[in-house]
């Protein structure tokens, strides 16, 4: 009986220790956030020199490919006298996407 008892409490707490909060969920993702974000400056602000860094971020909720959520990041890039604003979206670290949310690069 504490054998059996044993192995329900070792498998509860392996199924409630894969589960992450939506704060744990940010972090795991907002470093490759930045990095996309970051390359996709370098890009449309022609330059390679950027700094960016976060203004907000959430989870949101999608119903595709069999994900729920996905984090959403609004990153502001700055370089060579421009600045831009972008979302990036990232289902986990190696699936990120940022889009441009402002037009138009300022000066």
């Amino acid at each position: 009986m504490n054998t059996r008892y044993l192995l329900a409490v070792l498998m509860a707490s392996a199924l409630l220790g894969g589960c992450m909060n939506d704060q744990q969920f940010l972090a795991q993702n907002q470093s490759a956030a930045i990095d996309a974000t970051v390359s996709r400056a370098k890009f449309e602000l022609n330059c390679p020199d950027v700094t960016a860094s976060v203004l907000s971020s959430k989870v949101t909720q999608v119903q595709f490919a069999n994900m729920n959520n996905r984090t959403e990041y609004t990153i502001g890039a700055r370089g060579c006298g421009r600045q831009a604003v972008y979302i990036t979206y990232c289902l986990d670290p190696s699936t990120c996407n940022a889009i441009s949310d402002t037009a138009r690069v300022t000066e």
